[in-house]
């Protein structure tokens, strides 16, 4: 259930509210909606810059929204030993000895309404994108747990509970939309039109690419280029590529299931050349995860960290084991080129060698993989990948490696059916005269005397 908040440090609450009222409101509308079990009431709600310290990223606002929530659901008759925990210790012995069964009474109780996670469940809707509750919630009095259930004991109690969300500053049109699938949805106004606030069935504003399988529906919207991302500075000649998203999950037949992705294995953008960058945030949870909700498309943000020389062309997102390619641009991504020498491991991959080049004491390899697995391939660069220098083995050196702009992607997990392109560097004085792969079912030793 969720708890009712701790008390808070007067000084802390003062300070909030402070924020909270003097800033630029939306008015409060006392808008009302039930379902059949609860009853839900807009009684406040405001757009600021900062809360609890806080400060909105890059054209957002955080929008507080102040709600009370009554119980409405009928009572029902119930037994009334059971209610007061009586229990037939009898076994059925007095009526098989033919004397009078007691008559049951019954009572009407109250039944207790109890969403398990508003995060889950309580929505802000603009412009036809659903955003999730924001984690600042828990800080702010009256503010909803996240983790815990939310209950109303009994017919005609009342609760308030506020919700913090992180919206765009351009947005419109707003509402909330909290899912019940078991006693009905509420929709409620906050600002503006309610049904241009909730959206259709389509994905919202211009799309760039779109892609609908039996468990989502996805669609790319834009991409922007920045050289720092949720505060952290990309090293020099990189930048992040921060792409808009949005999702509706089609999981589920009579109740939808909200369908999460780890963006960090699962998502990645694919370059000029075939080279591969896994993200490294987004809008996610505190468990790492991006998430669509069903029936509204949900707003979601990826970002990746790249090199500046690098062209963008596609985001690829796995599905399981299914891989999906999304365009961020019109151009199209050259064809991969031609390998000068080439490994097939089985029906696992086919490894390939591009070339090699020599520079500061150090060997550079420039290697690919195409997957020829259904699901994805984990690779161990350090043990599968060495150079033969003087009939001596020798494995990569990771930090030489790393530097690279054009490093193998991390984790270095191959997805299904896909290629991808990387450079693995050696701290070598020598010349490598062959190229040794193990792979899974096989090994090779290839020829590079004449690869450079």
């Amino acid at each position: 259930m969720y708890n009712t908040l701790k008390s808070r440090i007067f000084i802390f609450c003062f300070l909030f509210f402070l924020i909270y009222y003097v800033s630029d409101g939306l008015a409060g509308s006392d808008e009302k909606a039930s379902n059949k079990a609860v009853s839900v009431k807009i009684i406040k709600s405001a757009t600021v810059h900062e809360v609890s310290g806080e400060r909105a990223s890059k054209g957002r606002v955080f929008l507080i929204l102040e709600t009370e929530w009554e119980n409405i659901h009928p009572k029902q008759k119930v037994e009334k030993d059971k209610l007061e925990g009586k229990t037939d210790r009898t076994m059925g012995v007095s009526t098989l000895a033919g004397k009078k069964k007691k008559k049951t009474e019954y009572v009407e109780a109250d039944v207790a309404y109890m969403v398990e996670k508003l995060f889950d469940h309580a929505y802000l809707v603009a412009d036809g994108l659903a955003y999730p509750i924001h984690e600042i919630t828990e800080s702010v009095p009256e503010g909803v747990a996240l983790k815990e259930s939310f209950t109303i004991a009994k017919q005609g109690e009342k609760r308030k509970a506020v919700f913090v969300y992180s919206i765009p500053e351009s947005a419109e049109n707003l509402g909330f939309q909290f899912f019940d699938y078991q006693y009905g949805h509420v929709l409620l106004p906050v600002q503006g039109d309610l049904k241009t606030a909730r959206g259709s069935d389509k994905a919202p504003g211009e799309v760039l690419d779109q892609i609908q399988t039996k468990m989502v529906e996805i669609a790319t919207h834009s991409v922007d280029f920045q050289n720092a991302h949720a505060g952290d500075e990309a090293p020099g000649g990189w930048q992040y590529v921060v792409v808009q998203l949005s999702g509706k999950s089609l999981s589920g037949k009579n109740v939808k299931d909200i369908v999460q992705i780890e963006p960090t294995e699962y998502t990645w953008i694919s370059t000029e050349g075939g080279y591969l960058y896994y993200a490294s945030g987004g809008s996610t949870t505190e468990e790492g995860m991006i998430r669509f909700t069903p029936e509204i498309f949900q707003h979601q943000e990826l970002a990746f960290l790249v090199p500046k020389s690098e062209q963008v062309h596609q985001l690829g997102i796995r599905l399981r084991n299914d891989v999906f390619q999304l365009k961020l641009s019109d151009s199209k991504p050259k064809a991969k080129p031609k390998a000068v020498a080439s490994h097939r491991d089985g029906d696992i991959m086919e490894v390939m060698v591009f070339g090699m080049r020599e520079e500061d004491g150090k060997v550079i390899m420039d290697l690919g993989i195409q997957s020829l697995a259904t699901s994805g391939i984990e690779i161990q660069r350090d043990a599968q990948f060495m150079i033969v220098v003087n009939d001596e083995k020798i494995s990569l050196d990771d930090s030489l490696t790393d530097e690279l702009p054009h490093r193998s992607p991390s984790p270095f997990i191959i997805p299904p059916k896909t290629f991808v392109r990387f450079e693995l560097a050696y701290e070598t004085e020598g010349t490598p005269t062959d190229f040794y792969f193990r792979g899974y079912e096989s090994e090779a030793t290839l020829n590079l005397s004449d690869k450079k």
